[in-house]
């Protein structure tokens, strides 16, 4: 029943810590059946192959069915299901769906969505499933994060990971709906200045959330070096006629632009009503330096990264929040040790982060 140029039975078992003995008699089969099997010099049978599938807490598919094969994968969409590239992750056990539209178009494929069922997408393997479940998603409005994706990717070790750019409010839900492995987030509570404790206790996740910190940064108004004279802090934001480009509702941005136009006395629909309505620090830059926008709330680093003038507002605590027992994977701990090392701690500097918190454990968060 298997293809032997396909079968994966020793990589699954080497990646579980298993010997060939352990794996005998975890499937009811003598060692050197299982040797033959791995060798490709013997084809299971059907009973012998789910055997193995259930001691490898794998399908069988996984095991024996061809990388490309077209095995159709139900999964839960992070968005509306709709055809077209997709990535995926294994969160929660159970499949998720991530349509690879706009920058992620960069992001080499696990599948194509050729459909929906249910609302959910069905999805065309494009890899191998038991590598896609190694995918690690990381979602976030900083692009530290993307960085440290990339860096991850580039060394050896166990995970694949994938950034998609959210606001903090967003990647939150997303943790909440068992959509994404880990959550950026940079929200400060109105009431109590503190950092996004509190939004993380109102997500009422069942276990546990850590909270480590990626690094600091300072958030402000990004202007065009001819405008830097004419707009030198929040005050000028009620300027007759002045372009301003606002983030979507949830987002840390946003928030610290309304509390801005609170505490400067002008109306708040200044500020939940702008000129034009983007969904990331960079694509508020990208506006500003286009001339699409005069001003808007971004980091320094977007700031730097399209060579515009930067207006500091206030300096903000970026934390990655992901539950408790995930401590316990070896991709995680993977990126954690990338995290505090030397070369991205650099990195991250150059671009304007305060990195000297970076890798602390400042909160463990249980649901309200």
């Amino acid at each position: 029943m298997a293809d032997r140029a396909a079968n994966r039975v020793r990589e699954q078992r080497e990646a579980r810590g298993l010997s060939q003995v352990a794996l005998a008699e975890r499937a009811g089969l003598t060692r050197q059946s299982v040797g033959a099997i791995e060798a490709g010099r013997a084809t299971p049978a059907v009973d012998v192959a789910l055997r193995i599938a259930r001691a490898l807490d794998r399908q069988v598919e996984d095991l024996f069915g061809a990388p490309g094969a077209a095995t159709l994968v139900t999964a839960e969409a992070d968005g509306p299901p709709a055809p077209g590239r997709a990535a995926m992750a294994r969160i929660g056990g159970r499949w998720v769906s991530y349509a690879l539209v706009q920058d992620a178009v960069r992001v080499a494929a696990d599948g194509i969505v050729t459909g929906e069922r249910r609302g959910k997408a069905c999805v065309e393997p494009l890899r191998a499933l038991a590598e896609v479940e190694e995918n690690v998603v990381l979602m976030g409005c900083a692009a530290g994060l993307g960085l440290l994706a990339d860096r991850l990717n580039t060394r050896p070790g166990p995970g694949r990971f994938l950034w998609f750019p959210r606001s903090s409010t967003a990647a939150l839900r997303a943790l909440a709906g068992q959509r994404t492995h880990v959550a950026g987030v940079h929200l400060v509570d109105a009431r109590t200045g503190e950092a996004n404790v509190a939004d993380v206790r109102r997500l009422g996740h069942a276990e546990p959330i850590v909270l480590i910190t990626l690094a600091r940064w300072e958030a402000g108004l990004v202007v065009r070096g001819e405008d830097a004279g004419s707009i030198r802090g929040a005050a000028d934001l009620g300027r007759p006629g002045l372009r301003l480009a606002g983030r979507e509702a949830g987002a840390g941005a946003q928030r610290l632009l309304e509390r801005e136009v609170r505490a400067h006395g002008m109306p708040i629909e200044l500020a939940r009503r702008p000129q034009v309505r983007l969904t990331g620090h960079l694509d508020v830059a990208r506006a500003v330096a286009m001339g699409a926008a005069d001003t808007g709330v971004a980091t320094r680093d977007a700031a730097m990264a399209f060579g515009l003038g930067f207006v500091a507002l206030a300096e903000e605590r970026y934390d990655l929040a992901f539950p408790r027992e995930a401590l316990g994977d070896a991709r995680i701990q993977r990126l954690l040790d990338v995290l505090v090392s030397g070369e991205f701690r650099r990195e991250l500097s150059a671009l304007g982060y305060d990195v000297r918190p970076a890798g602390e454990r400042v909160a463990e968060v249980r649901a309200a």
